[in-house]
């Protein structure tokens, strides 16, 4: 694609593919050849309650290949926070580290961690769905986040739809779509990864095979942060407006941004809040972390203080059932977690390179995976049981998909509202729920500036989707304006755009 056309909003071209993602452009659209998968293996670890009865689909069969290699190992947590990102880093000891290296064929499922998504997807109902034919297909996830590295499991024929990298990284073709952190990959890994050697459906006898919540969704990666993983919330609002303007061509339904600003100001002066209200009115899912501040936070932050979102609390999974985390925020009695979802020491998908993988080596499971800890990850998993929810009830609106997840969520005996929300998700409950029409009439956010002092953690406040000072950091803006959608003046560093204007979709001059 032409370097020029890498404008937030222009119209999309079909680019080339994967292997040549790194090249002109910061808009990328796939167009690939069908891969063959894996073959892991699943065993049942079914939850005493009976299921509800879900329309069976029919599944698409798809032939196992080779299988893939699976190296055990014991954790430990140790939580390394990463900027601005609601994520932690789980640790093993230097035996376990040593022990991944031994390759195994085959694992069964009861030498699993209960926190790998093969448990996982059984705690929270997912495999009811995938057996009744619902698999998160032509549902796609847009992604806010440090992007998505390359590598199996998210690499399948249509897996990832489109990429757009509106950070600097994007004016280095080395770095460009690259998730250099490690944040974004494992975010999507437990949405939707997939080695797709096997249908999802027959997932029970494979336990080693990685699949995410919705192994059959697509994914719309939208690179806000670089290899720190901080951002800005001009750029953020960039990437919820985009994700918006796509919708529709791209079919996204669901947006996950699991970050938090560090502020607990009111959400209706919030202009991130406001940006993902736009996406909330466009019939987008929009989840959120509760915040990693533990039972003596002060409420929840933003986004997630915003009540239209679904705000996501983080649970450790026990032998014997769940408990909150310890790190989990806590809401302050009017705005609290909507539900929990498991979030504790998950091994999801790794981007060798980053950021993550070279200085928090503690989390190494294997070549593939990765352990981490937090409510990133819980919303992670309800992103991916929203597109599963969408799957089987396609007409379902946001406030619907967020009702039937409040109504059908099981709470956990001795806890508090403030921390656990109306309790842990169960997604076979909540796409078969028919308590769907609890009205949502708090009031919207404004997109005005936030009184008093800017957010912690590299946010700052906007004035009225305005960006000032001629520069939107996130795109290398430099000089000029760029007002009610139209850039007046000034370059475009990454492309060299230099005086003309940009105007309802055209550049002239």
């Amino acid at each position: 694609m032409d370097a020029l056309t890498a404008i937030p909003g222009r119209e999309w071209d079909i680019a080339p593919s994967r292997e040549k993602r790194n090249e002109g452009g910061r808009e990328w659209t796939p167009r690939r050849s069908t891969d063959t998968g894996r073959e892991w293996l699943r065993a049942a670890t079914q939850l005493a309650e009976r299921a509800p009865t879900l329309s069976p689909r029919v599944p698409t069969t798809t032939a196992p290949s080779s299988s893939k290699r699976w190296r055990h190992l014991g954790a430990g947590l140790a939580l390394a926070a990463l900027g601005a990102l609601a994520f932690a880093i789980d640790g093993t000891d230097q035996a376990s580290v040593d022990e991944a290296f031994q390759v195994e064929p085959f694992v069964a499922a009861a030498d699993l961690p209960l926190g790998a998504t093969y448990h996982l997807v059984d705690q929270i109902g997912a495999r009811q769905m995938w057996n009744a034919g619902f698999t998160g297909a032509g549902v796609n996830v847009a992604v806010i986040d440090t992007g998505i590295a390359n590598v199996d499991s998210l690499d399948g024929n249509g897996k990832v739809v489109a990429m757009v990298d509106l950070t600097a990284e994007a004016n280095d073709p080395s770095t460009r779509f690259a998730d250099t952190n490690g944040h974004g990959t494992h975010m999507s890994g437990i949405i939707a990864g997939n080695e797709s050697g096997i249908p999802a459906s027959d997932a029970v006898d494979t336990p080693q095979e990685f699949k995410g919540v919705a192994p059959d969704a697509g994914l719309v990666s939208v690179k806000v942060s670089g290899r720190d993983g901080t951002t800005d919330p001009n750029v953020v609002i960039s990437g919820v407006d985009w994700v918006v303007e796509h919708a529709d061509e791209l079919n996204i339904r669901v947006l996950n941004l699991s970050y938090n600003s560090g502020s607990t100001s009111g959400y209706q002066g919030d202009a991130l809040a406001a940006a993902l209200e736009r996406a909330w009115d466009a019939g987008i899912v929009v989840v959120t972390p509760a915040g990693n501040d533990g039972p003596d936070a002060a409420g929840l932050d933003s986004p997630a203080i915003d009540p239209h979102f679904i705000a996501v609390a983080g649970a450790r999974a026990l032998d014997g059932g769940f408990e909150i985390a310890e790190w989990s925020s806590s809401g302050d009695g009017v705005r609290n977690p909507d539900v929990t979802a498991p979030g504790a020491h998950i091994l999801s998908l790794r981007a060798p390179g980053s950021d993550a993988d070279i200085n928090h080596s503690e989390g190494f499971v294997d070549d593939e995976t990765f352990l981490g800890s937090g409510t990133s990850q819980g919303a992670a998993v309800v992103s991916g049981a929203a597109a599963l929810i969408i799957d089987a009830n396609p007409d379902w609106t946001p406030d619907q998909v967020k009702s039937a997840l409040n109504a059908s969520a099981v709470p956990l005996d001795g806890v508090s509202a403030t921390l656990q929300g109306n309790g842990l998700i169960r997604v076979d409950r909540a796409a078969a729920s028919s308590e769907i029409f609890a009205p949502n009439d708090w009031p919207a956010a404004s997109s005005v500036a936030i009184a008093g002092p800017a957010p912690a953690n590299g946010f700052v406040s906007i004035f009225n989707g305005q960006w000032t000072g001629g520069q939107w950091t996130g795109g290398q803006w430099t000089g000029g304006q760029w007002t009610g959608g139209q850039w007046t003046g000034g370059q475009w560093t990454g492309g060299q755009w230099t005086g003309g204007q940009w105007t309802g979709g055209q550049w002239t001059g």
